[in-house]
């Protein structure tokens, strides 16, 4: 597991973790806590706290963490301020334990590979696939007899030389991790020092991944009065990828097979000047660096028995440094002519980033007891700063293409640099009231009044309240006689409002910047500025109430259970509304969406043990219903849509009914797009008429009215089952994870048989035919544009069941190691993804979320991502 956050998938119920891409270094988990609370660029990410400071968990070493705990209703919540309306994940790092020295390493090492790569039929299979595509159409064949006997000839000489697949995928996948921690005391001082390596090579040539971690927990206990922890973290990240990534995952699946991929040692055209092989070995690279550096000072002094005042200061620098050099590749004809290259030239790109955030937080604590009353209160004071600076720099056409510095950039013409600073300040008091009787009844209060920069005026401000209560039945007198069976049932419920100013990408929401351009008058170029956008100074916090009840129940001490049921809305989300054309600019954004997210979780755990055997079961199972509901009479999108009444980022299309099999089902049925014929793709005709049962009988005609919702993306269910056994030395755990009731989309050549020239998938082949009129997919076309129109036919479900992780291991028994410096060695073998169960395209992963653009231009619906990854490794725990 390299991201941390991926150790939460399929454990916390309410708690859904994807992960995009399986790329070295690039494996953060997406982490969403009781759906989805919004879009149009607003922040559903939940709140990271590590060791009191918000940070990343992905930044820490797993090795390094003790404890992970998920806050998920308003109340608990509250209390850690304007960015916890989508949850909270509190991270606790490893301390000084025990008054002696020890110390502990940790190491494994494996291989990873793909989960699932579309696999590619023969350049045979091929040219008879575009033939029967091309006489569908005109009734000529693209590739003569002549033509397919050549390549037989060249194919049997040098079978390797078609093969793309094995080509690009060349990468070692090799994945190693070491991990050292030492602890001891001396006096009144405690440090916890720890230090991890994790390096990672891609499942393709000159990709990976290196990452250095270290850790200093530092205790100093004068007396029983104060407390001081200093805190110190660094970690530095190197990324390396291929200049143009995307290009590699986009013809992975999709290089026609009957094209070589060398013409003697020169790479041969490939397709329109795209090799993807010498991509990887000759196209340049992408190579990222972060440092981060994190300080921790906490001061706790307690200046009578039952009150506690705590200060923190904690500085967080980063520097993310980008280069970006993109090579241009020759290639060539068979008969050694150049026939270009699709990058025409090389450029470079450098680009700084730096960062600072400022965290200072006040708060007293003061905690009575009144005979079997017990009181609490909370009150404290924080202010958070931001500061970040860009710099970048443009060179292009290298003399030395093996001198990747920007000096080295010959065009002056084209050259360019740019800069920008932005900030913003964050400034908060708080309060908690926490009160119980005999801790029977519990009543918790929460109330914060929080100030942000982004934005102005009497919007900078917000008050946000929260509470909650208790009652622990098992504690009460008429429950006597059940505590030797159910040892504890509580009931709980919860009422909260929490606020998100990350409402936007933009730190200045309520300001859209000027545009600089230029006009031309009398032969003179003169600079203009000029506003494009209107502006919205009313702009506000997007607010999330939430309520929920809950309970909690152990029987025999053995089996644990919880379950809760809840209630969450988000109002004030972005839009932009239509506005008057008169005003001449671009309408504004404005608070006026409304999500909501409804649900119930379960989960529970059960624990036993019969002399040295040992066994723990675990089980989790979340239902969220999303769904939009107010976007002020607006909706938006083409293939992921918001629209009232659906869930976010909905699938947007037609309804497929079917393939017409013969000309008069096509004369009887609406008219649709291009010429039909039988073997293509038959859509319901809903918009128009209706019957006396209020059933649609359509217009005649197929249109864009015609399209409606036709799956959701964001999945209903979440599950996980762990398991874990152990008999004396040996152990063994599992952990089995997915999704139910999810659906993903996929298009163009990915999918669709004979289109952009791609290579045909073994899946693809069962296509219409008069032979074949049962078929699963429309007949092949190269012009058709009836059958490439979004709908149902190319949506699948996204469900799916994973063996997220299996370990089995052997802890060598004492009497081994008594007389060694060791206390204690465990070796195990590990597993990660191996089996993958779902009704989703072979050879794509069903937790890839296939609809979502990405940072590189990525197109919605598009399978270019580095796949999933499994991994298989050996690992050694040792203490000493």
């Amino acid at each position: 597991m390299v991201s941390a956050g991926n150790a939460l998938q399929g454990l916390a119920p309410g708690v859904t973790v994807t992960t995009q891409t399986g790329a070295p270094g690039g494996d953060a988990g997406n982490i969403r806590i009781r759906g989805i609370n919004s879009f149009g660029g607003s922040d559903s990410n939940p709140l990271v706290i590590i060791d009191g400071v918000a940070g990343n968990i992905n930044d820490v070493d797993a090795n390094m963490i003790e404890s992970i705990s998920v806050l998920k209703d308003a109340a608990s919540s509250a209390i850690y301020g304007s960015r916890a309306a989508s949850g909270v994940i509190l991270v606790t790092t490893k301390r000084a334990k025990g008054d002696q020295l020890s110390a502990q390493y940790r190491m494994y090492s494996g291989w990873q590979m793909a989960t699932a790569i579309p696999k590619v039929t023969d350049g045979l299979t091929y040219m008879k696939v575009f033939n029967d595509a091309s006489m569908n159409d005109n009734g000529t064949k693209i590739y003569s007899d002549d033509a397919i006997n050549a390549f037989t000839q060249a194919y049997n000489k040098d079978p390797n030389n078609y093969d793309w697949q094995k080509a690009i995928l060349q990468g070692s996948g090799f994945l190693q991790d070491h991990y050292l921690s030492l602890s001891a005391k001396s006096g009144i001082i405690s440090v916890a020092p720890s230090f991890g390596y994790l390096q990672q090579d891609g499942i393709i040539k000159n990709t990976d991944f290196s990452r250095f971690t270290f850790r200093n927990n530092m205790d100093i206990t004068p007396n029983d009065q104060w407390n001081i922890r200093m805190d110190l973290s660094f970690v530095n990240k190197d990324r390396k990828q291929i200049a143009d990534e995307g290009t590699i995952w986009n013809y992975l699946g999709r290089m026609p097979t009957n094209i070589p991929i060398y013409y003697g040692n020169n790479y041969s055209d490939g397709w329109v000047k795209i090799n993807p092989v010498g991509f990887i070995e000759n196209g340049g690279n992408r190579k990222q660096n972060n440092v981060e550096l994190i300080g921790n000072l906490n001061v706790s002094y307690k200046p009578a028995e039952w009150l506690t005042l705590k200060g923190l200061v904690a500085p967080r620098y980063l520097t993310t440094n980008i280069h970006l050099f993109r090579k241009s590749v020759p290639t060539y004809y068979e008969d050694g002519t150049e026939a270009g290259a699709a990058n025409t030239f090389t450029e470079l790109t450098e680009s700084a980033r730096r960062q600072f955030y400022g965290t200072y937080q006040f708060q007293a604590n003061a905690k009575k007891d009144f005979s079997k009353h017990s009181f609490e209160l909370l009150a404290g004071a924080s202010r958070e700063t931001y500061n970040e600076k860009i710099l970048s720099g443009y060179r292009r056409d290298f003399l030395y293409d093996n001198y990747e510095v920007l000096d080295a950039g010959a065009d002056n013409e084209t050259k360019d640099n740019a800069g920008a600073e932005y900030e913003w300040l964050l400034v908060s008091a708080f309060g908690r009231l926490n009160y119980n009787y005999n801790q029977k009844y519990l009543f918790e209060a929460n109330v914060r009044y929080d100030g942000t920069s982004r934005f102005i005026g009497k919007n900078r401000w917000a008050f946000f309240p929260s509470f909650s209560a208790g009652w622990v039945v098992s504690r009460e007198n008429f429950f006597e006689g059940l505590r030797g069976t159910v040892s504890q049932l509580k009931f709980r419920g919860s009422w909260g409002k929490l606020g998100n100013q990350n409402i936007s990408s933009s730190y200045y929401p309520f300001s859209e910047p000027l545009s600089l351009g230029g006009t031309s008058m009398n032969g003179v170029v003169y600079q203009t500025i000029q506003q494009l956008i209107m502006s919205n100074p009313n702009l506000k916090w997007e607010e999330t109430t939430m309520s929920g009840v809950g309970v909690d129940l152990s029987l025999w001490r053995k089996l644990d259970v919880s379950f809760d049921i809840y209630d969450k809305k988000t109002d004030g989300i972005l839009l932009r509304l239509n506005t008057s054309q008169l005003t001449g600019l671009e309408a504004p954004v404005q608070n006026a969406a409304t999500v909501s997210n409804k649900g119930w979780e379960i989960g529970a755990q059960y624990n036993e043990k019969w002399g040295d055997f040992k066994m723990n079961i675990g089980f989790n199972l979340s239902d969220v219903k999303n769904e939009i509901i107010d976007m002020k009479g607006q909706s938006s999108g083409t293939i992921l849509r918001q629209q009232v009444g659906s869930s976010v980022n909905s699938i947007y299309g037609f309804i497929a009914d079917g393939l017409y099999q013969n000309q008069a089902e096509i004369d009887s049925g609406p008219t649709q797009f291009g010429t039909l014929k039988p073997g293509d793709i038959r859509y319901k005709d809903i918009a128009g008429a209706f019957d006396a049962n209020g059933n649609p009988i359509g217009d005649g005609k197929i249109t864009d009215a015609d399209r409606t919702i036709i799956g959701s993306t964001v999945p209903r269910y979440t599950y996980g089952f762990n398991m874990g056994f152990s008999w004396k030395g040996f152990r063994l755990s599992g952990l089995i994870q997915g999704v139910g009731k999810a659906d993903g989309y996929l298009d163009s050549h990915y999918v669709i048989p004979a289109v952009n020239s791609s290579a045909v998938k073994p899946w693809q082949l069962d296509y219409w035919t008069p032979e074949n009129t049962d078929a699963q997919f429309p007949r092949v076309s190269l012009t058709s544009t009836n059958n490439t129109q979004n709908s149902t036919m190319w949506m699948r479900s996204a469900a799916y069941m994973r063996l997220k992780n299996v370990q089995i291991g052997y802890e060598l028994p004492k009497s081994f190691i008594e007389n060694t410096f060791l206390q204690s060695m465990y070796i195990y073998l590990n597993g990660q993804n191996l089996l993958t169960f779902t009704k989703f395209y072979e050879g794509y992963d069903p937790e890839i979320n296939y609809n979502a653009a990405s940072s590189d231009g990525v197109a919605l619906g598009g399978g270019n991502y580095y796949p999933q990854v499994k991994t298989i490794s050996f690992g050694i725990d040792v203490k000493f």
